[in-house]
């Protein structure tokens, strides 16, 4: 996952254009941003979440009242509006920096604060999958199940255009767009085997199979499935 953080970030830096007052601030933004990304790379959590805490409040002091924001995946492409109502485009460093900080916060456990920011990267970046799919795991942590499930089913359908942006060798993004599908798929299955939905959760762990044949965390997560199925009979 940092990996492709990483891969971003330099995608990002590549949109920051030129020198104005705001796109210097900018070019701020997407240099601490990676500072926060080395930070937590090195396992330095509290670093991270302060280095991210230091984009999202300088956003959130000039983020305009009732408005709705996105994140665009590239220029001149923003994010397709909700019904009746106008978005502004941001950039993808803004709605990185929500989630990097959610993720900080999960890995320190202090999951009740990290529910917001993971919240937010995904309201603001609707397509990302690796966004929702995190959304989606926090959900498992709070065992709301149904919600969970709802989030990874859709995490599931999305695709991320932001890889397309930061790597350019074609089969390279399609491998990791079936990782990360088939990371949804199993979210899918673990959710229906928590509420008992046996076969939709090997349903879903089928899916998985057919974009990566034998993949490992599935079939974990499959005999987990048989195991658990077995003694309910």
């Amino acid at each position: 996952m940092l990996r492709l953080v990483r891969l971003f970030l330099a995608g990002t830096l590549g949109l920051v254009a030129a020198p104005t007052w705001a796109e210097t601030r900018d070019e701020a933004d997407a240099r601490v941003l990676e500072e926060a990304f080395e930070a937590l790379s090195a396992k330095e959590y509290e670093p991270a979440i302060a280095k991210t805490g230091e984009i999202i409040t300088r956003f959130e002091a000039e983020r305009r009242a009732n408005a709705q924001y996105g994140c665009s995946a590239g220029p001149g492409d923003p994010p397709a509006a909700v019904e009746g109502a106008t978005i502004i485009p941001i950039l993808p460093l803004i709605c990185t920096a929500y989630f990097l900080r959610g993720y900080a916060l999960v890995d320190i456990g202090r999951h009740d604060e990290a529910g917001s920011d993971l919240e937010a990267a995904a309201a603001m970046d609707p397509d990302n999958d690796q966004f929702a799919a995190e959304l989606g795991e926090w959900y498992k942590t709070q065992r709301q199940w149904e919600k969970s499930l709802e989030i990874f089913t859709r995490a599931s359908q999305l695709n991320d255009r932001s890889l397309d942006l930061v790597i350019e060798d074609k089969a390279e993004v399609q491998s990791i767009r079936n990782a990360r599908r088939c990371r949804s798929y199993r979210g899918i299955a673990f959710n229906h085997a928590e509420l008992r939905q046996w076969d939709k959760a090997r349903a879903a762990l089928d899916k998985c199979f057919a974009i990566i044949p034998g993949d490992e965390g599935s079939q974990k997560e499959l005999n987990y499935i048989n195991e658990q199925s077995a003694r309910d009979r």
